[in-house]
């Protein structure tokens, strides 16, 4: 999945939309303590600049390296390339994040590329008790107005047999997403 952002990594980064700065007050609000914060599935780093105004510190990783050299580079931020799937103990050896130390996971756009029961090991393991919050969100086709919706939806139906299977999971909001954190 990491390999379809490689050779366009630079194009990636710059038709990303960013995200709203609503968006990191309403989680920083509902985090009590605002340490450490960890980025999964960073790639150029939308989410970094934002975390980084509110945490002490942020871990941002990756499959893609190339993607990770494009990401902002800030005094309180960390970078990582990690494998798709990690045990914990792979996790300890790769990123340095303990059992209990993690304030805040944000997933921007990039869970559904995710082998997920093995992501929820990790998180139930690193998250603090009971104040660690997981944060995941997604985004799907955008409407602009009738004029562009009208041309631009037909060629967004007609491309859909040929995006990958997981992207279902994003044109469905995530919603049939098994998610076992409690609100």
């Amino acid at each position: 999945m990491a390999k379809l952002f490689i050779n366009q990594a630079k194009q990636y980064a710059d038709a990303r939309p960013t995200y709203p700065s609503e968006l990191f007050k309403f989680i920083a609000s509902k985090t009590p303590i605002h340490d450490l914060a960890w980025d999964v599935g960073t790639g150029n780093g939308q989410a970094i600049s934002p975390l980084a105004n509110i945490f002490k510190n942020v871990i941002g990783t990756d499959t893609s390296p190339t993607q990770l050299e494009l990401a902002p580079r800030l005094p309180n931020v960390s970078y990582y390339v990690t494998p798709p799937v990690m045990s914990i103990d792979e996790l300890q050896q790769k990123v340095p994040i303990a059992q209990s130390s993690l304030d805040l996971v944000t997933v921007g756009q990039a869970m559904h590329w995710f082998d997920l029961p093995k992501f929820y090991d990790l998180i139930k393991w690193a998250l603090k008790k009971p104040s660690g919050l997981i944060a995941a969100w997604c985004y799907s086709n955008m409407s602009v107005n009738g004029e562009v919706d009208a041309v631009f939806g037909p060629f967004y139906e007609e491309s859909q047999p040929y995006w990958e299977e997981a992207r279902k999971l994003v044109e469905d909001k995530y919603r049939s997403i098994y998610f076992p954190f409690g609100p």
